[in-house]
């Protein structure tokens, strides 16, 4: 548990025995290593977060939730954050922005694993710089409640609902691919540059907005 104003991870942090991970960070925190937590990883502080190349975050069916915005500085990179490396999954939780910082082709991709029970929250707008490809790997519940920009948009499993209340934009040839069980659309989804719309729904799908 750190505490304390600008904090800055250069060599991976690795914990056991249920123990978790929580930065208190009053000024930027800067994540340059991966994490391997045995418990909960939580961002908590007044400052914002940066994550920076290819990294893991990876827990025990714990818990990863950034309370403030997190940008992804890399070109070219992905950073996956996985709650499944033993158990069922963990939620996955962003309550705040969640933005790329390089333009076009070579955007920082994402990708998120959270299992048959963990549920995956986006609060604030996601890709006010448009992230890369954003893959959803695995989820119970996906809730995106703002705008949500991507290069690509793939969800590959679902077991509960996934919903996009705020306007959904790609513009890569990938388009969006969604498999899940209950789909509901609230705000507008736009493809550009040829990308396809794919609903793989198990449950009910439901258009409340239109796709273009």
């Amino acid at each position: 548990s750190l505490t304390g104003n600008v904090q800055t991870v250069n060599a991976g942090i690795t914990t056991t025995t249920g123990g978790p991970v929580t930065f208190t960070n009053a000024g930027l925190l800067t994540l340059n290593a991966n994490i391997t937590s045995d418990g909960a990883v939580t961002q908590n502080g007044a400052g914002a977060v940066t994550i920076t190349g290819s990294r893991t975050l990876s827990t025990t069916s714990d818990a990863v939730d950034f309370l403030r915005a997190v940008t992804l500085n890399g070109a070219g990179s992905t950073v996956a954050i996985n709650t499944t490396t033993s158990g069922t999954g963990g939620d996955i939780t962003f309550q705040s922005t969640l933005d790329a910082t390089t333009a076009g082709a070579t955007a920082e991709d994402l990708t998120l694993t959270a299992g048959t029970t963990g549920n995956l929250t986006f609060t604030g707008a996601v890709g006010t710089t448009r992230l890369g490809d954003v893959t959803i790997a695995s989820a119970n519940n996906v809730t995106a409640s703002a705008t949500f920009s991507a290069a690509t948009l793939t969800q590959a499993a679902g077991t509960g609902t996934t919903t996009f209340n705020g306007a959904v934009d790609t513009n890569a040839a990938g388009g969006v691919s969604l498999t899940g069980n209950v789909q509901t659309l609230n705000a507008n989804l736009t493809t550009t540059n040829g990308g396809p719309v794919s609903f793989t729904n198990a449950g009910l799908l439901t258009l409340n907005a239109n796709v273009t």
